[in-house]
């Protein structure tokens, strides 16, 4: 756990790095819609914490079912809420002084008195296609984007498995991205960039003899930056049984010493890779 650092800094943050002895900064890391986990993973009253972008993150849900992406630290004195913060009907309560905070971040109530004028620093979130997702800018701007509306039907993810690697969210997507296509040959397989860490891939529907209906594959790749250099990553996905989203069909893989057409401002589906200077 990190120390308790009011105002919600990582100490680790931003930290330079050394290579052969010579030492570099550290990148920012790229802005845009990061996968933080799955809708069903937060139920009603949950609190829990993600490592995200250098630092922690403290998701959690209210009764009412508002979900909220939150710097970690209690702006009273500092206390960790995701280390014993609790959920009190639409509140967030500090587990030190109970302090509670409204969905807004805004102090609502003490024991001790008229509230103070104390904010929780809110992350950009957004609850889309079954996932989490939180907003991050090296400068902290507001979202420059919104997350796309893709055709239906789609389905929600409903297993992923979770892996951390070495590397930055585009690439670690890319490597993931190829090796299903790589798998997925001889079938249709349409494909859709969302941003630098996160890509969804449709496997059409086939017919098989133990299946009357067609079926098809809905899988996402989502790589997230946890710290420097380092990205989780969650290849998540559910079977669909009949219609599944229509996406442009993806090129294949392209032969080694070949120029990618993702690092020249195209994701290889005829749909440019959105572009932003952070990235």
């Amino acid at each position: 756990m990190l120390p308790c650092t009011p105002g919600g800094a990582d100490p680790s943050a931003g930290r330079s790095g050394q290579h052969g002895g010579v030492t570099t900064p550290t990148p920012p890391y790229p802005r845009g819609w990061f996968c933080i986990g799955f809708s069903r993973e937060w139920k009603a009253g949950s609190v829990g914490t993600r490592r995200f972008m250098g630092g922690d993150a403290v998701v959690y849900r209210t009764r009412r079912g508002v979900l909220r992406v939150i710097r970690p630290y209690c702006p009273h004195l500092g206390a960790h809420l995701g280390a014993g913060g609790t959920v009190d009907g639409e509140y967030l309560v500090c587990p030190f002084h109970r302090f509670a905070f409204a969905p807004d971040g805004t102090c609502a109530r003490t024991p001790y008195g008229t509230p103070p004028k104390a904010s929780l620093t809110l992350l950009p979130s957004r609850e889309a296609y079954g996932i989490v997702w939180a907003w991050h800018s090296p400068d902290g701007a507001p979202p420059s984007r919104e997350l796309p509306a893709l055709p239906g039907p789609l389905v929600s993810p409903r297993a992923f498995r979770v892996t951390e690697e070495a590397g930055r969210p585009q690439d670690v997507t890319e490597r993931a991205v190829a090796r299903i296509l790589a798998r997925s040959a001889s079938r249709h397989v349409g494909l859709r960039v969302l941003g630098p860490g996160a890509a969804l891939v449709v496997i059409e529907p086939v017919r098989r003899h133990l299946c009357a209906a067609p079926w098809g594959l809905v899988l996402w790749v989502l790589a997230t930056p946890v710290s420097p250099g380092r990205v989780r990553r969650w290849t998540a996905g559910s079977a669909a049984v009949g219609p599944v989203a229509r996406l442009p069909a993806a090129a294949p893989p392209h032969p080694a010493g070949q120029k990618d057409p993702a690092r020249s401002g195209r994701s290889g589906t005829g749909s440019p890779t959105p572009s932003d200077p952070g990235s």
